[in-house]
Protein backbone atom coordinates (compact mmCIF):
# COMPACT_ATOMS: atom_id res chain seq x y z
CA UNK A 1 0.00 0.00 0.00
CA UNK A 2 1.50 3.28 -1.11
CA UNK A 3 1.69 5.79 1.70
CA UNK A 4 0.74 9.18 0.33
CA UNK A 5 1.65 10.75 3.66
CA UNK A 6 5.29 9.81 3.07
CA UNK A 7 5.18 11.54 -0.31
CA UNK A 8 3.72 14.62 1.36
CA UNK A 9 6.64 14.57 3.84
CA UNK A 10 9.11 14.45 0.93
CA UNK A 11 7.33 17.37 -0.73
CA UNK A 12 7.25 19.34 2.53
CA UNK A 13 10.96 18.76 3.21
CA UNK A 14 11.94 19.84 -0.30
CA UNK A 15 9.71 22.93 -0.18
CA UNK A 16 11.18 24.05 3.15
CA UNK A 17 14.70 23.67 1.81
CA UNK A 18 13.79 25.39 -1.47
CA UNK A 19 12.15 28.29 0.36
CA UNK A 20 15.20 28.82 2.57
CA UNK A 21 17.61 28.68 -0.37
CA UNK A 22 15.58 30.82 -2.79
CA UNK A 23 13.65 33.29 -0.63
CA UNK A 24 15.78 33.47 2.50
CA UNK A 25 19.14 33.34 0.77
CA UNK A 26 20.93 35.86 2.97
CA UNK A 27 19.73 34.20 6.19
CA UNK A 28 20.70 30.76 4.88
CA UNK A 29 24.16 31.95 3.84
CA UNK A 30 24.71 33.63 7.21
CA UNK A 31 23.48 30.53 9.07
CA UNK A 32 26.30 28.46 7.59
CA UNK A 33 28.85 31.20 6.89
CA UNK A 34 29.07 30.40 3.18
CA UNK A 35 29.93 33.94 2.16
CA UNK A 36 28.26 36.35 -0.25
CA UNK A 37 29.68 34.58 -3.30
CA UNK A 38 27.60 31.50 -2.59
CA UNK A 39 24.23 33.14 -3.33
CA UNK A 40 24.01 31.89 -6.91
CA UNK A 41 24.80 28.28 -5.99
CA UNK A 42 22.57 28.38 -2.90
CA UNK A 43 19.64 29.56 -4.98
CA UNK A 44 20.44 27.08 -7.76
CA UNK A 45 20.34 24.18 -5.30
CA UNK A 46 17.02 25.54 -4.04
CA UNK A 47 15.60 25.30 -7.56
CA UNK A 48 16.42 21.58 -7.68
CA UNK A 49 14.51 21.01 -4.43
CA UNK A 50 11.61 23.16 -5.66
CA UNK A 51 11.50 21.35 -8.99
CA UNK A 52 11.36 17.96 -7.33
CA UNK A 53 8.61 19.09 -4.94
CA UNK A 54 6.50 20.59 -7.74
CA UNK A 55 6.94 17.45 -9.86
CA UNK A 56 5.78 15.28 -6.95
CA UNK A 57 2.75 17.54 -6.41
CA UNK A 58 1.78 17.21 -10.07
CA UNK A 59 2.23 13.44 -9.85
CA UNK A 60 -0.01 13.26 -6.78
CA UNK A 61 -2.77 15.25 -8.45
CA UNK A 62 -2.56 13.43 -11.79
CA UNK A 63 -1.45 9.86 -11.20
CA UNK A 64 1.39 8.25 -9.35
CA UNK A 65 1.02 5.04 -11.38
CA UNK A 66 4.26 4.17 -13.12
CA UNK A 67 6.10 7.06 -11.45
CA UNK A 68 8.76 4.85 -9.85
CA UNK A 69 11.59 6.77 -11.51
CA UNK A 70 10.74 9.94 -9.53
CA UNK A 71 11.39 8.15 -6.26
CA UNK A 72 14.45 6.32 -7.55
CA UNK A 73 15.86 9.73 -8.51
CA UNK A 74 14.93 11.14 -5.08
CA UNK A 75 16.59 8.19 -3.35
CA UNK A 76 19.79 8.25 -5.43
CA UNK A 77 20.18 12.04 -5.28
CA UNK A 78 19.66 12.11 -1.52
CA UNK A 79 22.12 9.24 -0.96
CA UNK A 80 24.75 11.01 -3.04
CA UNK A 81 23.99 14.26 -1.21
CA UNK A 82 24.36 12.63 2.20
CA UNK A 83 27.69 11.00 1.34
CA UNK A 84 29.15 14.08 -0.34
CA UNK A 85 28.05 16.38 2.49
CA UNK A 86 29.40 14.02 5.13
CA UNK A 87 32.76 13.83 3.35
CA UNK A 88 32.85 17.60 2.81
CA UNK A 89 32.05 18.42 6.43
CA UNK A 90 34.76 16.01 7.59
CA UNK A 91 37.40 17.33 5.18
CA UNK A 92 39.45 20.52 5.02
CA UNK A 93 36.37 22.23 3.50
CA UNK A 94 34.57 21.78 6.80
CA UNK A 95 37.32 23.66 8.63
CA UNK A 96 37.37 26.79 6.45
CA UNK A 97 37.37 29.96 8.56
CA UNK A 98 33.86 31.32 9.00
CA UNK A 99 32.05 28.24 7.70
CA UNK A 100 29.66 26.72 10.24
CA UNK A 101 29.20 23.05 9.56
CA UNK A 102 26.26 21.04 10.80
CA UNK A 103 25.21 17.41 10.71
CA UNK A 104 22.05 18.73 9.00
CA UNK A 105 24.05 18.61 5.76
CA UNK A 106 24.00 14.82 5.75
CA UNK A 107 21.20 13.97 8.18
CA UNK A 108 18.48 15.73 6.14
CA UNK A 109 19.40 13.98 2.86
CA UNK A 110 19.61 10.66 4.71
CA UNK A 111 16.03 11.15 5.95
CA UNK A 112 14.85 12.13 2.46
CA UNK A 113 16.59 9.06 0.99
CA UNK A 114 14.88 6.84 3.55
CA UNK A 115 11.47 8.39 2.80
CA UNK A 116 11.94 7.86 -0.96
CA UNK A 117 12.96 4.25 -0.30
CA UNK A 118 9.86 3.74 1.86
CA UNK A 119 7.66 5.03 -0.97
CA UNK A 120 9.35 2.62 -3.38
CA UNK A 121 8.90 -0.32 -1.00
CA UNK A 122 5.33 0.41 0.10
CA UNK A 123 4.13 1.57 -3.32
CA UNK A 124 5.69 -1.15 -5.42
CA UNK A 125 2.41 -2.30 -6.99
CA UNK A 126 1.27 1.22 -7.94
CA UNK A 127 4.61 2.76 -8.88
CA UNK A 128 5.72 -0.09 -11.12
CA UNK A 129 2.30 -0.54 -12.76
CA UNK A 130 2.68 -0.23 -16.50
Amino acid sequence: MLSYSIIVLIIFGNLIYAYQCIFQTRTYIEKYGFGEGSAIMTRLVGTFAAGFAVTLIVALFSSIEGAWLLFVYGFVQACIGAVVCFQTIHSHWGAVDGVKTSAEGYVAPTIIAFLNLMVLVTGWEVLFKI
